[in-house]
């Protein structure tokens, strides 16, 4: 099957100092860690999946855990921290 939308590596951080924010992640500090030291919310961190044609994708979790964010990401209301968001192959994150 063909994947229609591909997500890769995507993460969203939200506040001033979001590039401190992405090398604390990287380095394997907590959620909590990192909004103490920057003051910065990690919403989304490290999504990698992909929805193939035909298939029925579904975003479940519980409240605050990311998921209206990552929709948000996916049709561009929000651009991602980092990461790529592959539609029908193409990288729409380049798009302007």
């Amino acid at each position: 099957m063909k994947e229609q939308i591909k997500i890769e590596g995507v993460s969203v951080i939200f506040g001033k100092h979001e590039k401190d924010a992405r090398q604390l992640l990287k380095k394997g500090y907590s959620k909590n860690e990192i909004l103490k030291k920057t003051g910065c919310t990690v919403a989304v961190n490290n999504v990698n999946f992909s929805v193939h044609k035909g298939e029925i994708f579904v975003v479940m979790g519980l409240s605050g855990s990311g998921k209206s964010t990552l929709i948000r990401t996916f049709n561009r209301l929000l651009e991602p921290s980092s990461g790529k968001i592959f539609l029908n192959g193409d990288n729409i994150i380049s798009a302007n």
